[in-house]
Order: C-alpha cells, then sequence, then structure tokens
C-alpha cells in the first residue's frame, strides 16, 4: 500500500505514540520534504545507486515511501536485520549501510528531540540508506555483485542485471516483508553453504573454519549468485575444481564420478549450461583446427604413419589422402582435415555425450584411464572426461535391451572388430552445468573445499572484496 499524503499528515502522531516522543506530533510533511531534499545533496556521495534513487524520489512527496510504510510497524526494523544478516551471504553488512541505519533507527526511536525540525534529517537519511541498501542487496542477491563477464573470458552464460526492484514493482508498492522472503537464494547448496557460516558463530575454537575455507566459501556464495538457470529438480553439475561430476536431485547426490576437465594455461573448460539429449557410440573424433595445426602435424614431420598408428585418417577438399604420400614438411595443414575412426584407442574413448553449444564442448569418455588416479586432473584440451561413461548412458537411457546393445558394440570395438558410429538419443534429456567452486557440501552437509585449479578465485576476489564480508 502506497504511502499517501493523508498518511503522511498522520505519520508525526503515529511516531508520537510508536516511540513515545511527543514533537512528533509536530512534524509537518512540507518542511520535512526541503529538509529530504537537502539531505540527498549532502549524503548522495555515500549512495552507491544514486540515480535510482533520485529516480525513485523525484516527486515531491516521496520522502517518506519507506518510512511511512515501514517504520512504524516494525517492517524497516526488519529489513535492518536482513542487512545485519548479509554476512552470512558472504557480504559485508556496512555495503548496505548497516551500521549508519542502526544509530539511525536508534535516534528516531529514543531520542528526545526539542523541536520537531531536529527530527527530519534523521528521518530523511534514514529513508534515503533504508532504500539504497534495499536496492542493492535486491540486485546482488539476485543477480550477484560482481558481472561474471568482467572476470571471466570463457564464462559462456548469458547475463542479464536488470534492475530488480523496477521489474517487480517500485518501493512504494512493496509487501516489504514479503518481498525480502521472496529474494532470498532458494538453491539448497546455497543455504548449506550459507548454514557453514550461521553455524560458525558458536563453533567450538577448533571446529571454526579457517580463512581460506571462509573466502571459499564466499566466493562460491557470489558464484551461486550468477544468473544461471537455477538449480532445480534433477541436473548433472560438473564442478571444475572438484574434478567431480554429480547427478543431483533436489539437492541430493544420486551418484558421482570423477572427471578430467580442461589444462589450466589455455585449454580451461569453459563455464557454460545445456541439455545432454543424445550420445555417440563408437564415435568419430573430428579433430579440431587447433590440435590438428600443432600435435597432429608435429608428430606426422616425425613419422609420416602417425595417423595410421593412431587410426585417424586425414582429407583434403573432402579427399581421403594416403598420409605416407604427403610431403608433411611442406604443407599447407589449413586445407586437411583429420578424423580418428571409432575403436578403443579413439581419443573420445567410446561413447560421447553431446548437449547443444557453440564451443564443441561435450562429455565423453577416455582410453587414457590412469588420469582418473591423479589427485590433480586437468589434462583435456576442454572437453569434460567420465570416468564412468556406461553409468551415465544408462541413466540417460533409462532402457535395459538399449544399455546391453550399446555395451555389446563397444566390447567388439574394444576386440578391434570393425564398427560404424552411431547416434543415440537420450529417453531422459537432462539439464548439465558446468561450473566452477571451490567450496560446496556434500549430502550430510560437510564442507567440500578444492583448490583454485584455474586461479579463478583470485581473478574474482579483488572485484568482489568491496562488497565482502570480514574473513
Amino acid at each position: 500500500m502506497s504511502c499517501s499524503k493523508g498518511k503522511h499528515e498522520e505519520f508525526g502522531r503515529d511516531l508520537a505514540k510508536a516511540f513515545k516522543s511527543k514533537k512528533y506530533k509536530d512534524f509537518d510533511t512540507t518542511a520535512y520534504n526541503e529538509v529530504f531534499k537537502a539531505e540527498y545533496k549532502r549524503i548522495k556521495p555515500n549512495l552507491h545507486d544514486p540515480i535510482w534513487i533520485s529516480k525513485i524520489y523525484k516527486e515531491e512527496d516521496k520522502g517518506l515511501t519507506l518510512l511511512g510504510d515501514f517504520l512504524v510497524n516494525g517492517e524497516l526494523d526488519t529489513l535492518h536485520q536482513y542487512f545485519l544478516n548479509a554476512k552470512f551471504h558472504g557480504l559485508n553488512p556496512d555495503y548496505f549501510h548497516a551500521d549508519k541505519i542502526t544509530a539511525l533507527l536508534r535516534d528516531v526511536k529514543t531520542k528526545k528531540f526539542k523541536k520537531v525540525e531536529d527530527s527530519y534529517p534523521l528521518l530523511a537519511q534514514l529513508e534515503l540508506y533504508s532504500a539504497d541498501g534495499l536496492i542493492n542487496y535486491a540486485g546482488i542477491l539476485k543477480y550477484g555483485a560482481v558481472n561474471p563477464k568482467t572476470v571471466l573470458s570463457r564464462y559462456y552464460v548469458d547475463v542479464k542485471r536488470p534492475q530488480i526492484i523496477e521489474a517487480q514493482q517500485a518501493l512504494e508498492q512493496l509487501d516489504l516483508g514479503k518481498f525480502l522472503r521472496d529474494i532470498q537464494p532458494k538453491n539448497g547448496y546455497y543455504q548449506r553453504l550459507m548454514n557453514l557460516l550461521i553455524n560458525d558463530v558458536k563453533a567450538d575454537a577448533d571446529k571454526k573454519l579457517t580463512a581460506d575455507e571462509k573466502l571459499k566459501i564466499y566466493l562460491s556464495l557470489e558464484r551461486l549468485r550468477w544468473p544461471v538457470k537455477e538449480y532445480k529438480g534433477k541436473y548433472l553439475l560438473v564442478n571444475i575444481p572438484e574434478f567431480q561430476l554429480r547427478l543431483i536431485e533436489n539437492n541430493t547426490t544420486d551418484f558421482m564420478m570423477k572427471v578430467c576437465v580442461g589444462e589450466a594455461g589455455g585449454h580451461e573448460t569453459p563455464i557454460l549450461s545445456g541439455t545432454i539429449d543424445r550420445m555417440q557410440v563408437n564415435p568419430v573424433w573430428n579433430i579440431p583446427k587447433s590440435i590438428a595445426t600443432t600435435e597432429i602435424l608435429s608428430s606426422l614431420r616425425k613419422d609420416p604413419y602417425y595417423l595410421e598408428a593412431k587410426n585417424m585418417v586425414a582429407y583434403k577438399d573432402g579427399e581421403l589422402v594416403n598420409s605416407p604420400d604427403v610431403d608433411w614438411n611442406n604443407v599447407d595443414i589449413s586445407q586437411y582435415s583429420f578424423k580418428q575412426n571409432p575403436g578403443a584407442d579413439n581419443s573420445l574413448g567410446q561413447i560421447k555425450f553431446i548437449f547443444p553449444n557453440h564451443y564443441a564442448i561435450y562429455l565423453h569418455d577416455t582410453p587414457a584411464k590412469a588420469a582418473f588416479n591423479q589427485e590433480r586432473r586437468d589434462v583435456s584440451h576442454g572437453c569434460v572426461r567420465v570416468e564412468k561413461p556406461m553409468e551415465l548412458a544408462s541413466f540417460l537411457l533409462n532402457d535395459k535391451a538399449k544399455t546391453d546393445r550399446i555395451i555389446k558394440e563397444t566390447q567388439a570395438a574394444a576386440r578391434g572388430e570393425q564398427v560404424d558410429a552411431r547416434w543415440v538419443m537420450a529417453k531422459n534429456p537432462i539439464p548439465v552445468f558446468i561450473s566452477y567452486y571451490t567450496a560446496w557440501t556434500n549430502d550430510d552437509g560437510s564442507l567440500v573445499a578444492s583448490k583454485d585449479v584455474y586461479g579463478y578465485d583470485k581473478l574474482l576476489l579483488p572485484k568482489f572484496k568491496p562488497y565482502m564480508a570480514s574473513i
């Protein structure tokens, strides 16, 4: 309900009754609004969103937009408490002016003013700091404090950051308590990380989170606020620093497996999402130009029979060529394309899982199984190698006969028999998220902390630090 002019006239009487200060009965809206405009100009440099504040309060009677509805009934105290609890989101309460609001609320409620005019600057500051805090609190919880595009060049998720309050409703139309509850992140893993921070307050000294663990939690909470599709229902999550793939349903891990991801230093697996809707059994590997111009060409110059040894073939202008007949020391490699035929030694293994994206990233099997025994598994050119491809295929198909057929075909290829690549559609297409969280949780809520394998925490920290809670 908006704060009408008539309600403004009752504002002073309401304050006098609520806070037992008779001077409030003399409250004059017109005089207050003049002070409000002056206070806005004075404290404008302290506001994070002065342009939008100006937009809200450009009309003469808007100086009590929040106070008129929410001061006496206690909802402004509720807003203040949300700001104080921002530390459990990994955010600094003072970024939302919590310290200033604490003092202003105390003075407005308890100070005995000699004349009502003495209260006007305090009330104006309380209105402005509360509004600026609310706008920024809502925006950060909904979209994050930092635009990920300014941090990561390989962040391939659409980023839209509309003004949330403007998009939903104006401040004067808010059901403030409901609005604050609704904007709290609903993701179960986000809430588990928050609980670790909440429980840490009362934890014994030997059980408290370390500074490094808290920092990882803060940065993971920020990433979970970034605009990805909602983690809900059933989905696959590849967490790059953890080197794990999880099938998650309703915030519970149904199964997990090790993965290998792109190598740090130039082949990092990008952050993106999609839906796995098909798989290729005994796949053909269309070798990327970047690999052909470096690794393949180098190997051919040393050994013209390299392709035959690796079950690969070369094409020029769409025609198959005989590798030993080509002078690989004097060719324009851009005229050639290379493929690796199906087989047990295929670099994609015996099955790959496709989710449409513009970056040729997919999940796949691998013949290089030894890498799964390594602690650090950033070894690929960017795609994600999965430890248990048949288990993943069985889940996606949900059909024993089809799964058994795939097993027979891949076993035949492993024996060296001639096999053809074959596409199989998933019975249960499923969202997949390739993400980067150095702090995650097990199903029991315990912390899983990982190394910053790509250095993304180091990139994010300087930009997030102005918003960050103390360690």
